[in-house]
Protein backbone atom coordinates (compact mmCIF):
# COMPACT_ATOMS: atom_id res chain seq x y z
CA UNK A 1 0.00 0.00 0.00
CA UNK A 2 0.78 3.79 -0.71
CA UNK A 3 2.26 5.15 2.65
CA UNK A 4 2.31 9.14 2.71
CA UNK A 5 4.40 10.99 5.37
CA UNK A 6 5.67 14.41 5.99
CA UNK A 7 9.23 14.65 4.07
CA UNK A 8 10.16 17.75 5.93
CA UNK A 9 13.02 16.53 8.35
CA UNK A 10 11.55 16.84 11.99
CA UNK A 11 13.24 17.33 15.57
CA UNK A 12 12.39 14.82 18.44
CA UNK A 13 12.67 15.02 22.00
CA UNK A 14 12.95 12.22 24.42
CA UNK A 15 11.48 14.09 27.20
CA UNK A 16 12.10 12.19 30.14
CA UNK A 17 9.03 11.82 32.49
CA UNK A 18 5.33 11.25 31.29
CA UNK A 19 3.99 13.49 29.39
CA UNK A 20 0.04 14.56 30.59
CA UNK A 21 0.12 18.48 29.46
CA UNK A 22 1.93 19.51 26.31
CA UNK A 23 1.74 23.17 27.34
CA UNK A 24 3.26 22.43 31.07
CA UNK A 25 6.10 19.86 29.12
CA UNK A 26 6.61 23.16 26.74
CA UNK A 27 7.08 25.45 29.59
CA UNK A 28 9.75 23.23 31.53
CA UNK A 29 11.86 23.31 28.20
CA UNK A 30 11.57 27.06 28.48
CA UNK A 31 8.86 27.96 26.09
CA UNK A 32 8.44 27.52 22.44
CA UNK A 33 10.84 30.62 21.83
CA UNK A 34 13.74 29.35 23.90
CA UNK A 35 13.28 25.80 22.32
CA UNK A 36 13.66 27.36 18.73
CA UNK A 37 16.81 29.05 19.79
CA UNK A 38 18.38 26.27 20.85
CA UNK A 39 17.33 24.14 17.77
CA UNK A 40 19.00 27.10 15.80
CA UNK A 41 22.44 26.53 17.44
CA UNK A 42 23.59 23.33 16.82
CA UNK A 43 26.21 23.73 19.71
CA UNK A 44 23.79 24.96 22.38
CA UNK A 45 22.30 22.30 24.72
CA UNK A 46 18.47 21.86 25.48
CA UNK A 47 17.71 22.81 28.77
CA UNK A 48 15.06 21.48 31.56
CA UNK A 49 13.69 22.51 34.78
CA UNK A 50 10.95 20.72 36.37
CA UNK A 51 10.27 23.39 38.16
CA UNK A 52 10.08 26.31 35.24
CA UNK A 53 8.38 28.99 37.94
CA UNK A 54 11.51 28.27 40.64
CA UNK A 55 14.62 30.16 39.19
CA UNK A 56 16.98 28.51 41.71
CA UNK A 57 16.33 25.36 39.86
CA UNK A 58 19.37 23.53 38.40
CA UNK A 59 18.63 22.65 34.65
CA UNK A 60 18.78 19.18 33.13
CA UNK A 61 20.60 19.49 29.64
CA UNK A 62 19.68 17.69 26.30
CA UNK A 63 22.34 16.78 23.93
CA UNK A 64 21.51 16.50 20.46
CA UNK A 65 21.96 13.47 17.84
CA UNK A 66 21.96 13.26 14.64
CA UNK A 67 19.76 10.42 13.69
CA UNK A 68 17.53 9.03 11.08
CA UNK A 69 14.40 7.95 13.55
CA UNK A 70 10.74 7.63 11.93
CA UNK A 71 7.92 9.37 13.64
CA UNK A 72 4.93 7.54 13.64
CA UNK A 73 0.70 7.91 15.46
CA UNK A 74 -0.19 4.79 16.71
CA UNK A 75 -4.16 5.29 17.19
CA UNK A 76 -5.20 2.06 19.48
CA UNK A 77 -9.57 1.57 19.52
CA UNK A 78 -10.96 -0.92 21.86
CA UNK A 79 -14.62 -2.03 20.93
CA UNK A 80 -16.38 -4.26 23.05
CA UNK A 81 -19.49 -6.03 21.73
CA UNK A 82 -21.00 -7.44 25.06
CA UNK A 83 -24.72 -6.97 25.26
CA UNK A 84 -26.64 -6.44 28.86
CA UNK A 85 -26.99 -9.49 30.85
CA UNK A 86 -24.50 -11.34 29.07
CA UNK A 87 -20.95 -12.39 29.57
CA UNK A 88 -18.51 -10.00 28.28
CA UNK A 89 -16.67 -11.30 25.16
CA UNK A 90 -12.99 -10.48 24.11
CA UNK A 91 -12.84 -7.35 22.94
CA UNK A 92 -12.61 -5.99 19.12
CA UNK A 93 -8.90 -4.25 18.98
CA UNK A 94 -8.35 -2.08 15.95
CA UNK A 95 -4.37 -0.10 15.63
CA UNK A 96 -4.17 3.29 13.25
CA UNK A 97 -0.88 3.72 12.10
CA UNK A 98 -0.30 6.96 10.81
CA UNK A 99 3.18 8.26 9.69
CA UNK A 100 4.28 11.74 10.64
CA UNK A 101 8.18 12.08 9.09
CA UNK A 102 11.56 11.47 10.16
CA UNK A 103 13.08 13.00 13.12
CA UNK A 104 16.90 13.55 12.05
CA UNK A 105 17.62 15.76 15.05
CA UNK A 106 16.87 13.99 18.42
CA UNK A 107 17.53 15.61 21.53
CA UNK A 108 18.33 12.86 24.56
CA UNK A 109 18.88 13.58 28.26
CA UNK A 110 21.35 11.48 29.57
CA UNK A 111 22.65 13.48 31.91
CA UNK A 112 22.42 13.41 35.96
CA UNK A 113 19.32 15.32 37.54
CA UNK A 114 19.85 15.06 41.41
CA UNK A 115 21.40 18.11 42.00
CA UNK A 116 18.99 20.29 43.38
CA UNK A 117 18.55 22.45 46.81
CA UNK A 118 15.29 23.58 47.42
CA UNK A 119 14.54 26.86 48.68
CA UNK A 120 12.71 25.95 51.57
CA UNK A 121 13.20 26.31 55.14
CA UNK A 122 11.97 24.41 58.42
CA UNK A 123 8.94 26.04 60.41
CA UNK A 124 9.40 24.72 64.07
CA UNK A 125 5.98 26.14 65.19
CA UNK A 126 4.03 24.24 61.79
CA UNK A 127 6.39 21.38 61.74
CA UNK A 128 6.80 21.42 58.36
CA UNK A 129 9.13 22.90 55.76
CA UNK A 130 7.87 26.12 53.45
CA UNK A 131 8.71 27.50 50.79
CA UNK A 132 11.58 30.71 50.75
CA UNK A 133 10.59 32.00 46.96
CA UNK A 134 7.66 34.74 47.66
CA UNK A 135 10.86 35.97 50.21
CA UNK A 136 13.33 36.03 47.77
CA UNK A 137 11.59 36.47 44.25
CA UNK A 138 9.49 39.51 44.45
CA UNK A 139 5.95 38.81 42.47
CA UNK A 140 4.53 42.44 42.90
CA UNK A 141 5.60 45.65 43.66
CA UNK A 142 7.42 45.82 47.54
CA UNK A 143 8.48 48.91 49.91
CA UNK A 144 11.60 49.70 50.53
CA UNK A 145 11.23 48.07 53.81
CA UNK A 146 10.45 44.06 52.08
CA UNK A 147 14.50 44.19 51.45
CA UNK A 148 15.51 45.07 55.51
CA UNK A 149 13.08 42.18 56.33
CA UNK A 150 15.06 39.47 58.04
CA UNK A 151 15.06 35.96 56.65
CA UNK A 152 16.43 32.72 56.63
CA UNK A 153 19.92 32.42 55.37
CA UNK A 154 19.51 30.44 51.80
CA UNK A 155 22.90 30.34 49.11
CA UNK A 156 22.65 28.04 46.59
CA UNK A 157 26.10 26.53 45.08
CA UNK A 158 27.78 28.07 41.87
CA UNK A 159 28.57 24.82 40.57
CA UNK A 160 27.50 21.89 41.65
CA UNK A 161 29.22 19.36 39.34
CA UNK A 162 31.83 20.19 37.02
CA UNK A 163 30.80 17.06 34.87
CA UNK A 164 26.82 16.22 34.62
CA UNK A 165 27.47 13.08 32.99
CA UNK A 166 27.89 9.80 35.31
CA UNK A 167 31.82 8.84 35.85
CA UNK A 168 32.52 5.13 36.17
CA UNK A 169 34.22 5.07 39.77
CA UNK A 170 35.94 1.96 41.40
CA UNK A 171 35.68 1.14 45.17
CA UNK A 172 38.10 1.79 47.96
CA UNK A 173 39.70 -1.41 48.03
CA UNK A 174 40.46 -1.60 44.19
CA UNK A 175 41.72 2.04 44.48
CA UNK A 176 43.93 1.20 47.67
CA UNK A 177 45.50 -1.82 45.82
CA UNK A 178 46.39 0.67 42.58
CA UNK A 179 47.82 2.78 45.11
CA UNK A 180 50.07 0.41 46.70
CA UNK A 181 50.99 -1.19 43.35
CA UNK A 182 51.83 2.07 41.89
CA UNK A 183 54.05 2.71 45.27
CA UNK A 184 55.66 -0.55 46.07
CA UNK A 185 59.22 0.51 44.77
CA UNK A 186 59.05 3.85 45.78
CA UNK A 187 61.59 5.49 48.74
CA UNK A 188 60.31 6.09 51.64
CA UNK A 189 61.00 10.04 51.34
CA UNK A 190 58.46 10.22 48.06
CA UNK A 191 54.97 10.85 48.23
CA UNK A 192 53.10 7.94 46.66
CA UNK A 193 51.27 8.13 43.41
CA UNK A 194 47.89 7.10 42.51
CA UNK A 195 49.38 5.65 39.09
CA UNK A 196 52.25 3.45 37.47
CA UNK A 197 54.90 6.06 36.34
CA UNK A 198 54.60 5.81 32.19
CA UNK A 199 56.86 2.61 30.69
CA UNK A 200 59.74 4.30 29.05
CA UNK A 201 62.37 2.25 30.70
CA UNK A 202 64.16 5.16 31.38
CA UNK A 203 66.21 4.32 35.01
CA UNK A 204 65.04 7.59 37.92
CA UNK A 205 67.48 8.22 40.78
CA UNK A 206 66.91 9.81 44.10
CA UNK A 207 69.55 12.27 45.87
CA UNK A 208 69.69 9.78 48.83
CA UNK A 209 70.58 6.46 47.03
CA UNK A 210 74.50 6.19 47.35
CA UNK A 211 74.99 3.87 44.59
CA UNK A 212 76.53 5.25 41.38
CA UNK A 213 74.04 3.83 38.03
CA UNK A 214 76.33 3.26 35.46
CA UNK A 215 74.37 1.21 32.20
CA UNK A 216 70.43 1.52 30.99
CA UNK A 217 68.37 -0.41 31.37
CA UNK A 218 68.25 -3.52 28.95
CA UNK A 219 64.45 -2.51 27.85
CA UNK A 220 65.93 0.80 26.81
CA UNK A 221 68.70 -1.07 24.26
CA UNK A 222 66.40 -3.06 22.86
CA UNK A 223 63.72 -0.55 22.55
CA UNK A 224 66.07 1.82 20.86
CA UNK A 225 67.18 -1.27 18.15
CA UNK A 226 63.85 -0.69 16.95
CA UNK A 227 64.45 2.76 15.86
CA UNK A 228 67.47 2.64 13.77
CA UNK A 229 67.12 6.45 12.43
CA UNK A 230 67.19 6.93 16.71
CA UNK A 231 70.49 5.62 16.82
CA UNK A 232 71.89 8.42 14.95
CA UNK A 233 70.32 10.57 17.62
CA UNK A 234 72.05 8.63 20.88
CA UNK A 235 75.50 8.89 19.20
CA UNK A 236 75.30 12.60 18.49
CA UNK A 237 73.96 12.78 22.63
CA UNK A 238 76.75 10.73 23.87
CA UNK A 239 79.22 13.40 22.34
CA UNK A 240 77.25 16.12 24.27
CA UNK A 241 77.37 14.10 27.60
CA UNK A 242 81.13 13.56 27.17
CA UNK A 243 81.36 17.70 26.88
CA UNK A 244 78.96 18.01 29.79
CA UNK A 245 78.27 15.47 31.96
CA UNK A 246 74.81 16.99 33.30
CA UNK A 247 72.15 18.13 30.62
CA UNK A 248 68.62 19.45 30.55
CA UNK A 249 66.12 17.82 27.80
CA UNK A 250 65.54 21.62 27.04
CA UNK A 251 68.72 22.52 26.47
CA UNK A 252 69.90 19.07 24.09
CA UNK A 253 66.41 19.75 22.02
CA UNK A 254 68.21 23.29 21.47
CA UNK A 255 71.82 21.77 20.78
CA UNK A 256 70.69 18.97 17.96
CA UNK A 257 68.10 21.40 16.77
CA UNK A 258 65.31 18.77 16.97
CA UNK A 259 61.95 17.94 18.18
CA UNK A 260 61.68 15.98 21.85
CA UNK A 261 60.15 13.15 20.41
CA UNK A 262 63.51 12.45 18.85
CA UNK A 263 65.20 12.14 22.56
CA UNK A 264 62.15 10.03 23.72
CA UNK A 265 64.18 6.69 22.96
CA UNK A 266 68.51 7.70 22.74
CA UNK A 267 68.01 9.67 26.20
CA UNK A 268 66.91 6.59 28.15
CA UNK A 269 70.40 4.94 26.76
CA UNK A 270 72.87 7.48 27.99
CA UNK A 271 71.89 9.05 30.97
CA UNK A 272 69.44 8.69 33.61
CA UNK A 273 66.55 11.30 35.46
CA UNK A 274 67.44 12.79 38.94
CA UNK A 275 63.89 13.31 40.71
CA UNK A 276 64.97 15.48 43.76
CA UNK A 277 68.08 17.07 45.08
CA UNK A 278 70.46 19.75 43.06
CA UNK A 279 69.93 18.18 40.05
CA UNK A 280 66.35 17.44 39.91
CA UNK A 281 64.44 17.32 36.24
CA UNK A 282 68.22 16.80 34.82
CA UNK A 283 69.55 14.06 33.34
CA UNK A 284 73.04 12.88 34.18
CA UNK A 285 75.22 10.48 32.34
CA UNK A 286 75.47 7.00 33.11
CA UNK A 287 78.82 6.26 35.99
CA UNK A 288 78.74 10.25 36.51
CA UNK A 289 77.82 11.27 40.24
CA UNK A 290 77.53 14.89 40.70
CA UNK A 291 77.25 14.05 44.41
CA UNK A 292 80.82 13.83 44.81
CA UNK A 293 81.84 15.69 42.31
CA UNK A 294 82.27 19.69 43.57
CA UNK A 295 82.89 20.56 39.66
CA UNK A 296 79.31 19.70 38.79
CA UNK A 297 78.20 23.04 41.18
CA UNK A 298 77.67 25.33 37.59
CA UNK A 299 75.42 22.28 36.59
CA UNK A 300 72.69 22.56 39.76
CA UNK A 301 69.36 23.47 38.52
CA UNK A 302 67.38 26.59 39.68
CA UNK A 303 63.90 26.63 39.80
CA UNK A 304 62.49 30.17 39.16
CA UNK A 305 58.76 30.68 39.74
CA UNK A 306 57.36 34.05 38.57
CA UNK A 307 54.78 36.13 39.95
CA UNK A 308 51.53 35.95 37.98
CA UNK A 309 51.53 40.23 38.04
CA UNK A 310 54.95 40.03 36.32
CA UNK A 311 54.64 40.02 32.38
CA UNK A 312 56.85 37.53 30.87
CA UNK A 313 57.76 37.21 26.58
CA UNK A 314 54.52 35.87 25.28
CA UNK A 315 56.09 34.61 22.32
CA UNK A 316 56.91 31.34 23.73
CA UNK A 317 54.12 31.20 26.00
CA UNK A 318 51.50 28.13 24.82
CA UNK A 319 48.21 28.05 27.24
CA UNK A 320 47.41 24.33 28.18
CA UNK A 321 44.50 23.63 26.19
CA UNK A 322 40.87 23.14 28.16
CA UNK A 323 38.53 20.17 27.36
CA UNK A 324 35.70 22.13 29.76
CA UNK A 325 33.31 23.90 28.44
CA UNK A 326 29.98 25.73 30.15
CA UNK A 327 27.65 22.89 30.60
CA UNK A 328 24.70 24.66 28.69
CA UNK A 329 27.27 24.03 25.60
CA UNK A 330 27.34 20.83 23.33
CA UNK A 331 31.18 19.43 23.18
CA UNK A 332 31.01 18.42 19.45
CA UNK A 333 32.98 14.49 18.84
CA UNK A 334 35.17 15.36 15.96
CA UNK A 335 36.83 11.89 14.55
CA UNK A 336 39.88 11.79 15.22
CA UNK A 337 42.11 11.68 12.01
CA UNK A 338 45.58 9.15 12.53
CA UNK A 339 48.85 11.21 11.54
CA UNK A 340 51.89 10.30 10.71
CA UNK A 341 54.89 12.88 11.15
CA UNK A 342 57.13 12.44 8.17
CA UNK A 343 59.83 14.33 10.26
CA UNK A 344 60.49 11.66 12.48
CA UNK A 345 61.10 9.27 9.74
CA UNK A 346 63.92 11.10 8.47
CA UNK A 347 67.66 11.20 9.84
CA UNK A 348 69.03 14.14 10.99
CA UNK A 349 71.81 15.80 9.02
CA UNK A 350 73.99 19.57 9.67
CA UNK A 351 71.76 20.62 7.11
CA UNK A 352 69.16 19.85 8.65
CA UNK A 353 67.51 22.87 10.19
CA UNK A 354 64.22 22.47 11.48
CA UNK A 355 64.35 25.87 13.80
CA UNK A 356 64.60 29.10 12.58
CA UNK A 357 66.71 32.06 14.01
CA UNK A 358 63.70 33.25 15.70
CA UNK A 359 62.51 30.06 16.96
CA UNK A 360 66.30 29.46 18.09
CA UNK A 361 66.34 32.57 20.00
CA UNK A 362 62.91 31.23 21.99
CA UNK A 363 63.96 28.21 22.38
CA UNK A 364 67.51 29.45 24.29
CA UNK A 365 65.49 31.36 26.79
CA UNK A 366 63.44 28.09 28.03
CA UNK A 367 66.90 26.77 29.19
CA UNK A 368 69.44 30.13 29.41
CA UNK A 369 68.61 33.15 31.63
CA UNK A 370 70.02 35.94 29.22
CA UNK A 371 69.76 39.67 31.16
CA UNK A 372 67.72 42.68 29.07
CA UNK A 373 65.37 39.30 28.11
CA UNK A 374 61.95 38.08 29.58
CA UNK A 375 61.68 34.43 29.84
CA UNK A 376 59.05 32.64 28.25
CA UNK A 377 57.43 30.72 30.77
CA UNK A 378 55.90 31.20 34.53
CA UNK A 379 58.31 28.39 35.90
CA UNK A 380 61.80 27.74 34.46
CA UNK A 381 63.99 25.87 35.03
CA UNK A 382 67.82 26.89 34.54
CA UNK A 383 71.45 25.19 35.02
CA UNK A 384 73.44 27.59 36.72
CA UNK A 385 75.97 27.56 34.24
CA UNK A 386 73.11 28.82 32.09
CA UNK A 387 72.43 31.61 34.04
CA UNK A 388 74.31 34.83 32.17
CA UNK A 389 73.95 37.20 35.33
CA UNK A 390 77.65 38.28 36.66
CA UNK A 391 76.11 38.83 40.23
CA UNK A 392 74.23 35.31 40.09
CA UNK A 393 78.17 33.89 38.63
CA UNK A 394 79.98 35.53 41.84
CA UNK A 395 77.48 34.15 43.96
CA UNK A 396 77.64 30.91 42.77
CA UNK A 397 81.69 30.81 42.56
CA UNK A 398 82.62 32.18 46.18
CA UNK A 399 83.53 28.88 47.87
CA UNK A 400 85.44 27.39 44.97
CA UNK A 401 87.96 24.79 46.11
CA UNK A 402 86.27 25.00 49.60
CA UNK A 403 83.61 22.43 48.67
CA UNK A 404 83.03 20.70 51.58
CA UNK A 405 79.60 18.80 51.54
CA UNK A 406 76.27 18.50 49.20
CA UNK A 407 73.34 19.70 50.60
CA UNK A 408 70.16 18.28 49.14
CA UNK A 409 69.01 21.82 49.09
CA UNK A 410 71.76 23.79 47.61
CA UNK A 411 74.30 21.47 46.23
CA UNK A 412 77.84 22.30 46.83
CA UNK A 413 77.27 26.24 47.25
CA UNK A 414 76.67 27.83 50.15
CA UNK A 415 73.61 27.55 52.23
CA UNK A 416 71.01 29.69 50.56
CA UNK A 417 72.92 30.14 47.97
CA UNK A 418 70.38 29.41 45.42
CA UNK A 419 67.60 31.51 47.22
CA UNK A 420 69.57 34.45 47.06
CA UNK A 421 70.21 33.60 43.07
CA UNK A 422 66.35 33.71 42.68
CA UNK A 423 65.82 36.78 44.18
CA UNK A 424 68.69 38.39 41.94
CA UNK A 425 67.06 37.21 38.65
CA UNK A 426 63.96 38.53 39.72
CA UNK A 427 65.13 42.16 40.62
CA UNK A 428 66.71 41.57 37.16
CA UNK A 429 63.46 40.61 35.66
CA UNK A 430 62.01 43.43 37.11
CA UNK A 431 64.46 46.04 36.30
CA UNK A 432 64.04 44.53 32.54
CA UNK A 433 60.25 45.12 32.94
CA UNK A 434 60.75 48.77 33.86
CA UNK A 435 62.81 49.33 30.39
CA UNK A 436 60.46 48.15 28.09
CA UNK A 437 57.63 50.26 29.74
CA UNK A 438 59.77 53.14 29.25
CA UNK A 439 61.07 52.52 25.91
CA UNK A 440 57.08 52.22 24.84
CA UNK A 441 56.28 55.42 25.99
CA UNK A 442 59.31 56.87 24.21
Amino acid sequence: MDIQYNTKPLIAVEYPGTVLNVDEMSRTLGGKQQMFKAFKNPSKRLELKFRPSDPFCKCVHGDRFNTTNIVMKVTKRIKRKSKPNELPSEPDIQYKIEFLGVASTTYKFKSLADFQILPVSFDKDEGKYKSLLPKLVPTTLHPASWLEEEMELFVPPILFSRFDFPQSTYSEAQTKMKVQEANRHLPPNIIGRGRKRRAGHAVFATFEEKKVLDKPKPEAVTQLKTYPLDVEVKKKVDVLFQERPVWSKNALQLRLKCEKSRLKYPLPCSAFYFTNGPWRTLWVRFGYDPRRDPASKSLQVLDLRINPSIPINEKGYRPRSSYYSLPNKNTLNHTRVATIKTLDLLPMCKDDEIMDDKDMETRLLTCEYIPGQLPTARQCFYQLCDIHLEAVQKLVHQNDGQEEFCHEKDGWCLPGTIEKCRDLIMVDIQKTVQELKENEIQ
